[in-house]
């Protein structure tokens, strides 16, 4: 299994948080068949329309999992580079706008070093 460290870019650990977490945060990676993966392949599915984190969890299923948090992964994965904000904004499920996101050249790189193409 090929993984993709995310090395020096932002963590995803808050200020606040424990010395623990921003070790584990440290350790990230984007192993294939992980939650990070999966999602990264659906923000390459959707190309230049990019998704919506609620939409990228819908479209892989991890949305309906109790007690499942894919916004975080989507917000590791926007951290780490493998996906960017774009301006446009969607409505979720709700009615709120959410912020549209779209794969980058990281990312693809990523699901290339998993032996996936975009």
């Amino acid at each position: 299994m090929i993984a993709l460290r995310f090395d020096d870019l932002p963590l995803p650990a808050r200020d606040t948080d424990p010395a623990t977490s921003h070790k584990a945060a440290r350790a990230v990676v984007i192993r294939a068949g992980s939650q990070r993966a999966r999602l990264l392949v659906a923000y390459a599915d959707a190309g230049d329309y990019g998704l919506t984190n609620e939409g990228a969890g819908i479209i892989t299923g991890l949305a309906e999992r109790p007690g499942c948090c894919y916004w975080k992964r989507c917000g590791e994965l926007l951290a780490g580079g493998f996906i960017r904000a774009t301006d446009e904004t969607r409505p979720s499920r709700a009615g709120e706008a959410q912020r549209v996101c779209v794969i980058t050249r990281a990312g693809l790189a990523a699901l290339d070093n998993m032996g996936r193409t975009a």
